[in-house]
């Protein structure tokens, strides 16, 4: 009885439309993205849609590929970003006033010129500490530190070997999330110093 279940078995198998399966894992992605909150990593999508089928190792990639540009051929109000280490559906720019009217979004607060210079020597100085941030800035740092981790754009990255061990920080996924980054690598060129500065 066996042998007739692996041979039907394997005659399904054999019949796979490899379009039909691609295009099902498209789907099986999409619904996993348009559910999530924040940006779902590539492994953790890998994970899922290989419950239903395997996916070799650039074949995620390319499926992701093929969807951002479906997506743009059609129009539709939403795209397909890499941010923050994973991937995301975002509404388009031309459509997120009429999102933010439906939603009532409350204005973004705005990061005071303390804490954008404080957030932008993180960045691009991480893993950093206090005492670093602020010899850089030459003034008391602490509370301007202090709201950028309630506010979850920074984090607690390690301690550094030094008589008190002092905490680093870098930037956090929310930061990523937050300014449409897939990685610290896309910050823009930090501006060259001139010697008097």
């Amino acid at each position: 009885m066996t042998e007739v279940q692996d041979q039907i078995e394997g005659s399904i198998l054999d019949e796979r439309d490899p379009a039909a399966e691609r295009s099902r894992a498209k789907r099986i992605i999409e619904a996993l993205l348009f559910a999530s909150t924040h940006p779902v990593p590539l492994n953790k999508l890998r994970t899922i849609v290989s419950q239903e089928q395997p996916l070799r190792g650039s074949e995620l990639r390319e499926i992701l590929d093929e969807m951002r540009e479906e997506f743009d051929n059609q129009e539709r109000a939403y795209q397909l970003e890499e941010i923050a280490e994973g991937f995301t559906l975002r509404t388009r720019r031309e459509y997120g006033s009429y999102v933010e009217e439906l939603l009532g979004a409350p204005k973004a607060e705005r990061l005071s010129p303390a804490a954008t210079e404080v957030l932008a020597i993180i960045a691009y100085r991480q893993p950093i500490t206090r005492p670093q941030i602020e010899a850089l800035r030459g003034v008391d740092s602490s509370g301007v530190l202090h709201s950028l981790l309630e506010r979850e754009l920074v984090e607690a990255v390690g301690k550094l070997e030094a008589p008190g061990r002092p905490t680093l920080y870098g930037v956090s996924k929310n930061f990523l999330e937050h300014f449409g980054l897939r990685s610290v690598e896309d910050l823009p060129p930090f501006p060259e110093e001139k010697p008097d500065e």
